[in-house]
């Protein structure tokens, strides 16, 4: 009877921690369909708007990595409602925020807050159900990230066509906001408890918490790494919009002890050390290198989408861009996984490049038919995502070091790619306008393929 009564209240777990990753995955992804409103309201420029975009993709990246050792020791029921909560307000702030200087304060601390949940979200989920049910609960989670793309971003853009773009960080307010009161209403609360480990609170005396300790991971526990997958296996995440804070590997607990007695500074160091040593393969950079380039000319101009479509998305709303988009990229993880493990990854990759170039120079000449303007955007939303899987499937084969460890550095690289192409597709429309933003896509483009014909025909020899 315990199981069951543990399976339901794993399950309400799993959802209220689902409804967290997609406010953080509609904050992500709403701010390109409102940054025409902010700028005019804020008095700067869309390439300045942009900034928006910038400093939280470069800030989540980055706070991914060096927050985890600096939370190992924090019990994981308060990072969830802490940062989750920490989330909600920076939200609201970011809407009452009266300066462009004062909206990138509140962008950066909850791209902090952001990366913090989502690794603790990712473990709790996996540790609050029975071990025949973690990958659905792992799932579940992470396709939150991509209905965020599909649901989340299309309501807030709609919702500030409806009155201001302030409206539309109230959505990942009120949802990150829920979140918290489901973390503190539910029973099956995170715990800091260790798999087959004695409770937190360090005593021995058998009870029923001891009498659950050979039932598998408790709630919010650290599950312990199992054995690497073999070469051949299929990549573990096809995400549209990869968390990377959700693939970060787990801590040693060795290395764990060591964060714990070491300074803040300290841990970082170790934690960065750890994580950036598989860059010292020349394979694993030239791989990241293609996925940051083709992501640097993905979001030149995504985050300038609506600006680009102003004309055809009059009749439409630039809601329904972004939601053909996150639709396209959910058909193109699926086709992406499929096609690497039939195929090969590099057999995926060039024609993604290509399609997406392709895709890139033909938008200018889309943007005043909305259904021309819909049908290049879906075929560029499944491009980009399907060489998502294809890149990560490679990354694994190269065997250079745990699979986590390399899908990390990934989405890492995804997510500077997406920093990076909000600032030079700023700049571009700052100074030439955005019907140039393609010259910059397809130049990106071009750079990735040189690296990639350069990897495979490597990869061929050997």
């Amino acid at each position: 009877m315990r199981e069951p009564g543990r399976s339901r209240a794993g399950r309400r777990t799993v959802a209220v921690l689902g409804v967290g990753v997609l406010a953080i995955g509609t904050d992500m992804f709403v701010v390109a369909g409102i940054l025409g409103g902010i700028a005019t309201d804020l008095g700067v420029t869309v390439g300045s708007a942009g900034l928006a975009v910038t400093v939280f993709a470069l800030t989540y990246a980055t706070g991914a990595v060096l927050l985890a050792p600096l939370l190992s020791a924090q019990p994981p029921r308060r990072v969830l409602v802490v940062s989750a909560a920490s989330f909600a307000v920076l939200n609201v702030l970011s809407a009452l925020a009266p300066t462009l200087p004062a909206l990138l304060a509140a962008r950066l601390l909850s791209a902090l807050a952001a990366s913090a949940f989502v690794p603790a979200a990712a473990g709790a989920a996996v540790a609050a159900v029975p071990a025949s049910h973690r990958g659905r609960a792992l799932g579940t989670v992470v396709g939150c990230m991509s209905a965020a793309t599909v649901l989340g971003a299309p309501a807030g853009v709609l919702l500030a066509s409806a009155s201001t773009w302030r409206a539309a960080f109230a959505l990942p307010a009120v949802l990150a906001a829920a979140t918290v009161a489901g973390l503190v209403l539910t029973r099956d609360e995170p715990s800091r408890a260790t798999p087959g480990g004695p409770s937190s609170s360090g005593s021995q005396a058998p009870g029923p918490r001891d009498a659950r300790r050979h039932d598998g991971p408790q709630p919010g526990s650290v599950p312990r790494p199992g054995p690497p997958p073999p070469p051949d296996a299929p990549p573990q995440s096809f995400l549209p919009y990869p968390p990377s804070a959700a693939l970060l590997p787990a801590t040693p607990r060795r290395s764990l002890l060591r964060y714990r007695h070491a300074e803040p500074v300290a841990r970082c160091r170790a934690a960065a050390r750890e994580r950036l040593l598989p860059l010292g393969s020349p394979a694993v950079a030239a791989t990241l290198a293609v996925t940051f380039l083709l992501m640097t000319a993905s979001y030149s101009t995504y985050t300038y989408l609506p600006l680009l479509l102003s004309d055809a998305a009059v009749p439409l709303g630039s809601g329904l861009f972004i939601a053909v988009f996150g639709l396209a990229g959910i058909a193109g993880t699926w086709w992406g996984g499929r096609a690497a493990d039939r195929r090969g990854p590099g057999r995926v990759v060039g024609p993604a490049l290509a399609v997406s170039a392709a895709a890139f120079a033909a938008l200018p000449h889309t943007s005043s038919t909305g259904v021309a303007a819909a049908v290049v955007v879906a075929g560029w939303g499944t491009a980009v995502w399907g060489f998502v899987p294809a890149q990560q499937h490679r990354l694994i084969g190269l065997c250079t070091a745990a699979p986590p460890l390399l899908l990390a550095l990934h989405s890492g690289a995804v997510h500077l790619g997406s920093a990076a192409g909000s600032l030079l597709g700023g700049l571009v429309v700052d100074g030439a306008g955005a019907e140039r933003l393609w010259t910059v896509a397809v130049f990106c483009c071009g750079a990735a393929w040189v690296v990639h014909t350069a990897l495979a025909r490597k990869e061929n020899r050997s």
